[in-house]
């Protein structure tokens, strides 16, 4: 090679390295911009992060969430003790739950037996994982009361997926076991503010009418079907609870007016709300359980009970805790007795 083709070789793997760093550095600038606009406009530069990564920490049956097995390893003794036990299932929202402010509601009206919540709700939980998780670990604490805290997930992640049924990062644990040599790429993506801002914009850009998301509704509804049935085999009473959803109190807190960050999906979510009541109601009277409609629950409330578009202030599971032993007890004064509890009539 003469002198003058390797200082021109020399010549063009400078430029590569330069445009390489040039392209790295502008790639960190656009990062740390929407690091910071999502730290100003969420509170937290790492907003929405967990979701991303946590969840894609692989458990068996369930994909993601805590070691069930451990989780109920020291569960089991309360079989024996006299006590109520309550199993409550969900996602975030049960997962948040004050289990002492529910577990105060529900010994109120009741005499000669206390009650003991077992919250097994995990954030990012589908329905059928809720049912997966009662059906294999729930037999180990023999509930007499299995309640479902849920809804919101099932609908929304749809908004997410290319068809319903799929968990929203099927897509991502897809590609990790078929493609392995792109999943590093897809991590280093996922930690990204900037790329997953973009998805989010995409998926603004990209929202279809109300009615093309109702294939979720029936399988939200045949999972709340397994845990009913479940719930008869086990000899449990069952309530579901559709929970609630801010875009249905009226009148909004100030606080809660000024939540947009959704405000592109609201109107496809309050639709598969309203068709899931209507065939939960059905569904109630078909498998002759309890039902509560927690869209509602708050109306008359000029009190902020909502952090965000369907998480809970401490004042809103208040709430929503006296709703709940409301209707157990109704529940439990219609049979009679459940595990030995009697109401205060």
């Amino acid at each position: 090679m003469t002198q003058g083709s390797q200082e021109s070789s020399r010549g063009i793997g400078f430029l590569i390295l330069v445009n390489v760093l040039v392209l790295i550095f502008l790639l960190m600038l656009l990062e740390g911009a929407a690091r910071l606009y999502i730290g100003w406009t969420r509170k937290s530069h790492s907003a929405g992060m967990t979701e991303r990564t946590m969840y894609l920490s692989y458990k068996p049956f369930v994909m993601y969430g805590p070691d069930w097995d451990q989780e109920f390893s020291d569960k089991e003794d309360i079989r024996e003790s006299n006590i109520c036990r309550v199993l409550l299932v969900g996602g975030s929202v049960a997962q948040g739950f004050p289990i002492a402010v529910l577990e105060e509601e529900f010994n109120k009206p009741f005499t000669r037996k206390q009650f003991q919540v077992l919250n097994v709700g995990t954030g990012g939980y589908e329905a059928r994982q809720e049912v997966i998780v009662a059906s294999i670990w729930g037999p180990k604490v023999a509930p007499h009361i299995i309640v479902s805290l849920d809804g919101a997930n099932d609908l929304v992640h749809r908004l997410r997926v290319q068809k319903a049924g799929g968990f929203y990062l099927n897509d991502a644990y897809e590609l990790f076991l078929t493609q392995p040599f792109f999943a590093p790429i897809y991590y280093i993506l996922g930690q990204s503010q900037f790329y997953n801002g973009m998805v989010r914009f995409w998926q603004k850009q990209n929202i279809l009418g109300v009615d093309f998301y109702d294939d979720a509704i029936p399988i939200y509804i045949e999972a709340q079907h397994s845990l009913n049935v479940l719930a008869k085999g086990l000899g449990a009473k069952r309530l579901m609870v559709l929970q609630p959803f801010s875009g249905f109190k009226s009148p909004p807190s100030e606080t809660e007016a000024a939540f947009d960050l959704f405000k592109y999906r609201e109107k496809q979510v309050k639709h598969l709300y309203e068709g899931t009541d209507q065939r939960l109601r059905e569904l109630a009277d078909m498998d002759r359980v309890q039902y509560l409609d927690g869209r509602y629950i708050y109306n008359g409330m000029s009190s902020t009970v909502f952090v965000d578009d369907v998480h809970l202030t401490d004042l809103g599971y208040s709430v929503l805790a006296q709703r709940i032993s409301e209707k157990l007890q109704k529940e439990i004064t219609a049979s009679g007795s459940v595990c030995g509890a009697e109401a205060h009539l």
